[in-house]
Protein backbone atom coordinates (compact mmCIF):
# COMPACT_ATOMS: atom_id res chain seq x y z
CA UNK A 1 0.00 0.00 0.00
CA UNK A 2 2.88 2.29 -0.49
CA UNK A 3 4.85 1.99 3.20
CA UNK A 4 8.41 0.85 3.26
CA UNK A 5 8.53 -1.72 5.67
CA UNK A 6 11.75 -3.48 8.10
CA UNK A 7 10.90 -6.26 10.26
CA UNK A 8 13.40 -6.40 13.20
CA UNK A 9 13.19 -10.00 14.22
CA UNK A 10 14.87 -11.54 17.48
CA UNK A 11 15.16 -14.85 16.29
CA UNK A 12 17.67 -16.03 13.97
CA UNK A 13 15.30 -16.88 11.37
CA UNK A 14 11.43 -14.99 10.81
CA UNK A 15 8.01 -16.34 12.29
CA UNK A 16 8.49 -17.23 16.03
CA UNK A 17 6.45 -20.21 17.12
CA UNK A 18 5.83 -20.68 13.18
CA UNK A 19 8.10 -22.59 11.29
CA UNK A 20 10.84 -26.01 11.73
CA UNK A 21 13.92 -26.23 14.05
CA UNK A 22 16.59 -28.50 13.76
CA UNK A 23 18.93 -29.44 16.77
CA UNK A 24 21.93 -32.07 16.32
CA UNK A 25 19.43 -34.01 13.52
CA UNK A 26 16.02 -34.01 15.49
CA UNK A 27 13.07 -31.92 13.89
CA UNK A 28 10.10 -30.36 15.27
CA UNK A 29 8.12 -27.89 15.15
CA UNK A 30 8.66 -24.25 16.61
CA UNK A 31 4.93 -24.49 17.51
CA UNK A 32 2.45 -24.17 14.96
CA UNK A 33 1.32 -27.83 13.41
CA UNK A 34 -1.21 -27.31 11.35
CA UNK A 35 -4.01 -25.08 9.41
CA UNK A 36 -7.52 -25.24 9.14
CA UNK A 37 -8.92 -24.43 6.25
CA UNK A 38 -12.00 -22.13 7.78
CA UNK A 39 -10.52 -18.43 7.26
CA UNK A 40 -11.37 -16.83 4.31
CA UNK A 41 -9.28 -13.76 4.77
CA UNK A 42 -6.06 -16.11 5.21
CA UNK A 43 -6.83 -18.55 2.18
CA UNK A 44 -7.06 -15.70 0.34
CA UNK A 45 -3.54 -14.29 1.84
CA UNK A 46 -1.96 -17.85 0.67
CA UNK A 47 -3.37 -17.03 -2.49
CA UNK A 48 -1.49 -13.32 -2.73
CA UNK A 49 1.41 -14.81 -1.30
CA UNK A 50 1.60 -18.01 -3.70
CA UNK A 51 1.30 -20.84 -0.92
CA UNK A 52 -2.49 -21.88 -1.68
CA UNK A 53 -1.18 -24.59 -3.71
CA UNK A 54 1.37 -25.80 -1.28
CA UNK A 55 -1.71 -27.06 1.07
CA UNK A 56 -1.37 -30.69 2.16
CA UNK A 57 -4.74 -31.97 3.08
CA UNK A 58 -4.55 -34.11 6.27
CA UNK A 59 -8.10 -36.08 6.72
CA UNK A 60 -10.18 -37.62 9.31
CA UNK A 61 -7.37 -36.86 11.79
CA UNK A 62 -7.84 -38.79 14.88
CA UNK A 63 -5.99 -40.24 17.88
CA UNK A 64 -6.24 -42.83 20.41
CA UNK A 65 -7.37 -42.36 24.46
CA UNK A 66 -5.97 -44.15 27.37
CA UNK A 67 -7.55 -43.83 30.16
CA UNK A 68 -6.84 -45.58 33.67
CA UNK A 69 -8.95 -48.76 32.28
CA UNK A 70 -9.64 -48.23 28.72
CA UNK A 71 -8.75 -46.62 25.02
CA UNK A 72 -10.99 -45.16 22.74
CA UNK A 73 -10.56 -42.87 19.64
CA UNK A 74 -10.84 -39.42 19.91
CA UNK A 75 -11.95 -37.48 16.58
CA UNK A 76 -10.06 -33.76 16.70
CA UNK A 77 -12.57 -33.01 13.12
CA UNK A 78 -16.13 -33.92 15.10
CA UNK A 79 -18.39 -35.61 12.95
CA UNK A 80 -20.53 -38.43 12.88
CA UNK A 81 -17.68 -41.18 14.39
CA UNK A 82 -17.86 -38.98 17.21
CA UNK A 83 -20.90 -40.71 18.37
CA UNK A 84 -19.13 -44.06 18.32
CA UNK A 85 -17.43 -42.50 21.65
CA UNK A 86 -17.84 -45.58 24.27
CA UNK A 87 -19.18 -44.21 27.65
CA UNK A 88 -21.41 -41.57 26.60
CA UNK A 89 -25.25 -42.10 27.53
CA UNK A 90 -27.56 -42.51 25.47
CA UNK A 91 -28.43 -38.46 26.29
CA UNK A 92 -25.18 -36.74 25.54
CA UNK A 93 -25.21 -38.53 21.93
CA UNK A 94 -28.70 -36.98 21.05
CA UNK A 95 -27.14 -33.50 22.56
CA UNK A 96 -23.96 -34.26 20.46
CA UNK A 97 -26.11 -34.22 16.93
CA UNK A 98 -28.99 -31.42 18.41
CA UNK A 99 -25.65 -29.21 19.25
CA UNK A 100 -24.10 -29.72 15.84
CA UNK A 101 -27.07 -28.61 14.00
CA UNK A 102 -27.67 -26.05 16.17
CA UNK A 103 -24.36 -24.59 15.41
CA UNK A 104 -24.15 -24.87 11.83
CA UNK A 105 -26.39 -21.48 11.07
CA UNK A 106 -23.91 -19.77 13.39
CA UNK A 107 -21.43 -19.77 10.99
CA UNK A 108 -22.52 -16.53 9.70
CA UNK A 109 -22.17 -15.19 13.35
CA UNK A 110 -19.29 -16.75 14.71
CA UNK A 111 -15.74 -15.65 13.19
CA UNK A 112 -13.25 -18.48 13.53
CA UNK A 113 -10.85 -15.88 13.75
CA UNK A 114 -11.85 -14.05 15.98
CA UNK A 115 -13.16 -15.15 19.67
CA UNK A 116 -14.76 -12.01 20.85
CA UNK A 117 -17.23 -13.00 17.84
CA UNK A 118 -19.01 -15.15 20.32
CA UNK A 119 -19.69 -12.67 23.00
CA UNK A 120 -21.75 -15.23 25.31
CA UNK A 121 -19.42 -17.92 25.51
CA UNK A 122 -16.96 -15.19 26.78
CA UNK A 123 -18.16 -15.08 30.21
CA UNK A 124 -18.17 -18.77 31.55
CA UNK A 125 -15.43 -21.71 30.95
CA UNK A 126 -14.80 -24.17 28.73
CA UNK A 127 -15.74 -27.01 30.96
CA UNK A 128 -18.92 -24.96 32.39
CA UNK A 129 -19.85 -24.32 28.62
CA UNK A 130 -19.93 -27.99 27.39
CA UNK A 131 -21.49 -29.61 30.85
CA UNK A 132 -24.20 -27.26 29.75
CA UNK A 133 -24.65 -27.63 26.11
CA UNK A 134 -23.07 -31.66 25.81
CA UNK A 135 -22.68 -33.26 29.25
CA UNK A 136 -20.02 -34.56 31.71
CA UNK A 137 -18.88 -37.51 29.51
CA UNK A 138 -18.48 -35.44 26.80
CA UNK A 139 -16.02 -33.25 28.06
CA UNK A 140 -14.52 -36.07 29.76
CA UNK A 141 -13.82 -38.34 26.37
CA UNK A 142 -13.77 -36.09 23.58
CA UNK A 143 -12.83 -32.23 24.68
CA UNK A 144 -11.08 -32.58 27.69
CA UNK A 145 -8.23 -34.91 25.66
CA UNK A 146 -8.15 -32.76 22.91
CA UNK A 147 -7.40 -29.38 24.71
CA UNK A 148 -4.63 -30.75 27.36
CA UNK A 149 -3.31 -32.71 23.85
CA UNK A 150 -3.52 -30.30 21.08
CA UNK A 151 -3.35 -27.02 23.67
CA UNK A 152 -2.34 -27.71 26.58
CA UNK A 153 -5.27 -26.45 27.91
CA UNK A 154 -7.25 -27.23 31.08
CA UNK A 155 -11.15 -26.66 30.22
CA UNK A 156 -11.67 -25.33 33.44
CA UNK A 157 -8.91 -21.96 32.64
CA UNK A 158 -10.05 -21.25 29.71
CA UNK A 159 -13.27 -19.24 28.41
CA UNK A 160 -15.50 -21.04 26.10
CA UNK A 161 -14.60 -18.60 23.38
CA UNK A 162 -11.99 -20.46 21.20
CA UNK A 163 -14.38 -23.41 21.11
CA UNK A 164 -17.73 -21.37 20.55
CA UNK A 165 -16.29 -19.35 17.75
CA UNK A 166 -14.41 -22.28 16.00
CA UNK A 167 -16.86 -25.69 16.36
CA UNK A 168 -19.39 -24.12 13.94
CA UNK A 169 -16.69 -24.29 11.57
CA UNK A 170 -15.60 -27.66 12.30
CA UNK A 171 -18.65 -29.92 12.27
CA UNK A 172 -19.29 -31.43 9.45
CA UNK A 173 -15.58 -31.13 8.51
CA UNK A 174 -12.95 -33.83 8.15
CA UNK A 175 -9.62 -32.20 6.93
CA UNK A 176 -6.84 -29.94 8.50
CA UNK A 177 -3.59 -28.83 6.14
CA UNK A 178 -0.14 -28.69 5.95
CA UNK A 179 2.40 -26.59 3.77
CA UNK A 180 4.48 -28.81 1.47
CA UNK A 181 7.83 -28.37 2.63
CA UNK A 182 7.12 -27.71 6.36
CA UNK A 183 5.34 -24.58 8.29
CA UNK A 184 8.46 -22.39 7.53
CA UNK A 185 6.97 -22.44 4.24
CA UNK A 186 4.21 -19.32 5.44
CA UNK A 187 7.12 -17.06 7.07
CA UNK A 188 8.98 -17.31 4.61
CA UNK A 189 6.88 -16.33 1.67
CA UNK A 190 5.45 -13.58 4.05
CA UNK A 191 9.12 -12.54 4.28
CA UNK A 192 10.28 -12.52 0.63
CA UNK A 193 10.51 -8.93 -0.63
CA UNK A 194 11.21 -7.42 2.52
CA UNK A 195 13.94 -6.42 4.85
CA UNK A 196 14.28 -8.57 7.46
CA UNK A 197 17.10 -8.57 10.06
CA UNK A 198 17.38 -11.19 12.30
CA UNK A 199 18.55 -11.40 15.42
CA UNK A 200 17.51 -8.27 16.08
CA UNK A 201 16.07 -7.84 19.88
CA UNK A 202 14.27 -4.30 20.18
CA UNK A 203 14.88 -3.43 24.02
CA UNK A 204 12.62 -0.39 23.74
CA UNK A 205 10.70 1.93 21.32
CA UNK A 206 9.89 5.77 21.61
CA UNK A 207 6.75 6.87 19.83
CA UNK A 208 6.66 10.66 20.27
CA UNK A 209 3.84 12.72 19.38
CA UNK A 210 6.04 14.73 17.02
CA UNK A 211 8.87 13.38 15.09
CA UNK A 212 9.85 9.86 14.43
CA UNK A 213 9.95 6.66 16.32
CA UNK A 214 12.70 5.53 17.91
CA UNK A 215 13.34 1.96 18.19
CA UNK A 216 16.50 0.83 20.06
CA UNK A 217 17.76 -2.61 18.88
CA UNK A 218 20.53 -5.01 20.30
CA UNK A 219 22.11 -6.85 17.41
CA UNK A 220 24.70 -8.62 16.31
CA UNK A 221 26.65 -5.87 15.36
CA UNK A 222 25.80 -4.18 18.47
CA UNK A 223 23.21 -1.21 19.74
CA UNK A 224 21.85 0.02 16.78
CA UNK A 225 18.26 2.91 16.44
CA UNK A 226 16.28 2.43 14.08
CA UNK A 227 13.74 5.46 12.71
CA UNK A 228 10.25 5.29 11.60
CA UNK A 229 7.34 6.81 10.86
CA UNK A 230 5.08 4.20 12.51
CA UNK A 231 5.87 1.32 14.98
CA UNK A 232 3.70 -2.40 14.43
CA UNK A 233 4.62 -4.43 17.45
CA UNK A 234 4.19 -7.90 16.80
CA UNK A 235 5.71 -9.69 19.99
CA UNK A 236 3.84 -11.69 22.55
CA UNK A 237 1.39 -9.46 23.91
CA UNK A 238 3.10 -10.11 27.88
CA UNK A 239 6.30 -8.68 26.36
CA UNK A 240 4.99 -5.71 24.75
CA UNK A 241 4.58 -3.49 27.32
CA UNK A 242 7.94 -3.62 28.53
CA UNK A 243 9.11 -2.05 25.18
CA UNK A 244 7.18 0.99 25.23
CA UNK A 245 8.05 3.80 28.39
CA UNK A 246 5.08 5.78 27.15
CA UNK A 247 1.90 3.80 26.77
CA UNK A 248 -1.10 5.25 27.84
CA UNK A 249 -2.49 3.55 31.12
CA UNK A 250 -5.48 2.01 29.48
CA UNK A 251 -3.17 -0.15 27.31
CA UNK A 252 -0.46 -0.63 29.58
CA UNK A 253 -3.86 -2.17 31.80
CA UNK A 254 -4.94 -4.20 29.10
CA UNK A 255 -1.48 -5.86 28.21
CA UNK A 256 -0.98 -6.91 32.10
CA UNK A 257 -3.48 -8.86 31.70
CA UNK A 258 -2.25 -11.06 28.95
CA UNK A 259 -1.37 -14.59 29.60
CA UNK A 260 -0.09 -16.98 28.29
CA UNK A 261 0.62 -20.69 28.69
CA UNK A 262 4.25 -22.51 28.82
CA UNK A 263 4.48 -25.99 26.70
CA UNK A 264 7.43 -28.61 27.10
CA UNK A 265 7.94 -31.25 25.14
CA UNK A 266 10.79 -34.04 24.88
CA UNK A 267 12.09 -35.49 21.27
CA UNK A 268 13.86 -38.26 21.12
CA UNK A 269 15.90 -39.58 17.97
CA UNK A 270 15.83 -43.55 17.38
CA UNK A 271 18.52 -46.04 15.63
CA UNK A 272 15.32 -47.78 14.65
CA UNK A 273 12.14 -47.55 12.33
CA UNK A 274 8.73 -47.04 14.35
CA UNK A 275 5.52 -46.98 13.00
CA UNK A 276 3.46 -43.95 13.43
CA UNK A 277 1.32 -43.63 16.33
CA UNK A 278 -0.58 -40.65 18.39
CA UNK A 279 -2.08 -40.89 21.91
CA UNK A 280 -3.73 -38.68 24.04
CA UNK A 281 -4.46 -39.63 27.76
CA UNK A 282 -7.52 -38.87 29.55
CA UNK A 283 -6.39 -36.48 32.65
CA UNK A 284 -6.71 -39.24 35.25
CA UNK A 285 -4.33 -41.27 33.30
CA UNK A 286 -1.61 -38.66 31.93
CA UNK A 287 0.45 -38.46 34.77
CA UNK A 288 3.50 -36.60 33.29
CA UNK A 289 2.41 -37.14 29.44
CA UNK A 290 -0.85 -35.51 27.66
CA UNK A 291 0.13 -36.25 23.82
CA UNK A 292 2.29 -39.34 22.79
CA UNK A 293 3.67 -39.67 19.48
CA UNK A 294 5.57 -42.07 17.24
CA UNK A 295 7.24 -40.60 13.93
CA UNK A 296 8.67 -42.65 11.46
CA UNK A 297 11.80 -42.14 9.96
CA UNK A 298 11.91 -40.48 6.23
CA UNK A 299 15.19 -41.75 4.29
CA UNK A 300 14.19 -39.24 1.10
CA UNK A 301 13.79 -36.96 3.31
CA UNK A 302 16.52 -37.16 5.90
CA UNK A 303 14.19 -37.81 8.58
CA UNK A 304 15.65 -40.12 11.49
CA UNK A 305 12.54 -41.88 13.61
CA UNK A 306 11.27 -39.32 16.56
CA UNK A 307 9.58 -39.93 19.47
CA UNK A 308 7.23 -36.97 21.18
CA UNK A 309 6.19 -36.81 24.41
CA UNK A 310 4.30 -33.82 25.62
CA UNK A 311 4.32 -32.79 28.80
CA UNK A 312 1.11 -32.66 30.70
CA UNK A 313 -0.38 -29.05 32.03
CA UNK A 314 0.63 -30.12 35.33
CA UNK A 315 4.26 -31.16 34.47
CA UNK A 316 4.70 -27.94 32.38
CA UNK A 317 3.74 -26.41 35.84
CA UNK A 318 5.97 -28.58 37.88
CA UNK A 319 8.82 -28.60 35.54
CA UNK A 320 8.91 -24.37 36.18
CA UNK A 321 8.82 -24.76 40.08
CA UNK A 322 12.00 -27.76 39.64
CA UNK A 323 13.79 -25.04 37.33
CA UNK A 324 14.36 -27.76 34.62
CA UNK A 325 12.77 -26.32 31.77
CA UNK A 326 16.00 -27.38 29.87
CA UNK A 327 16.19 -31.14 31.69
CA UNK A 328 12.61 -32.14 30.51
CA UNK A 329 13.77 -35.63 30.10
CA UNK A 330 13.85 -35.89 34.16
CA UNK A 331 10.13 -35.48 34.44
CA UNK A 332 8.75 -37.47 31.34
CA UNK A 333 11.65 -40.56 31.28
CA UNK A 334 9.99 -42.41 33.62
CA UNK A 335 6.73 -42.82 31.68
CA UNK A 336 7.96 -42.92 28.27
CA UNK A 337 10.37 -45.82 29.30
CA UNK A 338 6.78 -47.19 30.13
CA UNK A 339 5.56 -46.21 26.29
CA UNK A 340 7.98 -47.15 25.13
CA UNK A 341 9.80 -50.23 27.02
CA UNK A 342 13.31 -50.69 24.16
CA UNK A 343 14.34 -46.59 24.35
CA UNK A 344 17.61 -46.95 26.28
CA UNK A 345 18.64 -49.50 23.84
CA UNK A 346 17.53 -47.12 20.63
CA UNK A 347 17.78 -43.81 21.80
CA UNK A 348 20.76 -41.67 20.25
CA UNK A 349 19.74 -38.22 21.23
CA UNK A 350 17.11 -36.24 23.19
CA UNK A 351 16.35 -32.83 23.25
CA UNK A 352 14.05 -31.07 25.34
CA UNK A 353 11.24 -27.80 23.82
CA UNK A 354 10.42 -25.53 25.73
CA UNK A 355 7.80 -22.92 24.80
CA UNK A 356 7.19 -19.85 27.56
CA UNK A 357 4.81 -18.42 25.94
CA UNK A 358 2.94 -20.86 23.51
CA UNK A 359 -0.74 -20.07 22.72
CA UNK A 360 -2.28 -16.99 24.85
CA UNK A 361 -4.97 -18.01 27.70
CA UNK A 362 -8.57 -16.69 26.56
CA UNK A 363 -9.44 -16.92 30.17
CA UNK A 364 -13.62 -16.10 30.77
CA UNK A 365 -13.67 -11.88 30.27
CA UNK A 366 -10.72 -11.75 28.43
CA UNK A 367 -11.76 -11.38 24.93
CA UNK A 368 -14.47 -8.22 25.53
CA UNK A 369 -11.74 -6.76 27.10
CA UNK A 370 -9.47 -7.27 24.02
CA UNK A 371 -12.14 -6.38 21.25
CA UNK A 372 -12.23 -3.03 23.73
CA UNK A 373 -8.21 -2.82 23.22
CA UNK A 374 -9.03 -3.21 19.04
CA UNK A 375 -11.79 -0.90 19.26
CA UNK A 376 -9.26 2.12 21.00
CA UNK A 377 -6.32 1.20 18.36
CA UNK A 378 -8.71 1.30 15.27
CA UNK A 379 -10.38 4.65 16.38
CA UNK A 380 -7.83 7.32 15.77
CA UNK A 381 -4.01 7.74 14.27
CA UNK A 382 -1.62 6.73 15.91
CA UNK A 383 2.63 5.79 16.23
CA UNK A 384 2.61 2.06 17.44
CA UNK A 385 -0.20 -0.36 16.24
CA UNK A 386 -0.67 -4.11 18.02
CA UNK A 387 -1.10 -7.35 16.46
CA UNK A 388 -0.68 -10.83 17.26
CA UNK A 389 -2.92 -14.07 18.13
CA UNK A 390 -3.53 -12.43 21.37
CA UNK A 391 -5.42 -10.25 20.16
CA UNK A 392 -7.68 -12.30 17.67
CA UNK A 393 -7.46 -15.69 18.36
CA UNK A 394 -5.18 -18.37 19.55
CA UNK A 395 -4.41 -19.90 15.68
CA UNK A 396 -2.22 -18.80 13.11
CA UNK A 397 -5.06 -17.48 11.30
CA UNK A 398 -5.94 -15.46 14.42
CA UNK A 399 -2.62 -14.10 14.37
CA UNK A 400 -2.87 -13.59 10.17
CA UNK A 401 -6.20 -12.07 10.58
CA UNK A 402 -4.69 -9.13 13.95
CA UNK A 403 -1.73 -8.57 11.15
CA UNK A 404 -4.22 -7.67 8.32
CA UNK A 405 -6.35 -5.58 10.63
CA UNK A 406 -3.39 -3.57 12.14
CA UNK A 407 -2.68 -2.96 8.20
CA UNK A 408 -6.37 -1.80 7.28
CA UNK A 409 -5.69 0.68 10.38
CA UNK A 410 -2.72 2.03 9.42
CA UNK A 411 -3.73 2.23 5.69
CA UNK A 412 -6.87 4.10 7.00
CA UNK A 413 -5.02 6.63 9.54
CA UNK A 414 -2.04 7.32 7.47
CA UNK A 415 -2.62 6.21 3.72
CA UNK A 416 -3.16 9.76 2.37
CA UNK A 417 0.15 11.46 4.41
Amino acid sequence: AGFRVSVLEAGSVPGGRVGERKVRGIRFNAGARLIYAFSKPFNRLLGEIGLAADLVPVRRLSAQCAGEKESWTVELMPGLRSLLTPGLPAAERFRLVSFALATLPARGRADPDDAASVAGADEVTLSEYIRAHLGREVLARMVEPIFRGTRSWNPEQVSAAFFASTAPHLVGRDTVHVFKGGMGRLPQALAAGLTVECGACVEAAETPESGPCRVHVRGRGGPTIHEADIVVCATEGSLAAGIFPNLPEQERSFLAKVRYNSLGIVHYQLDRQVGPEMKFFAREAAGMVSTWQQVPGDEVAGQAPQLYAQLSPEATEAARELGITDRLDELVGRRVRELYPDLDAHCIDRHSQWIERMLPVFYPGYASAMAAFRNRQSAERRKVYFCGDYLAQALVTGAAASGERAAQDIIRHWGGS
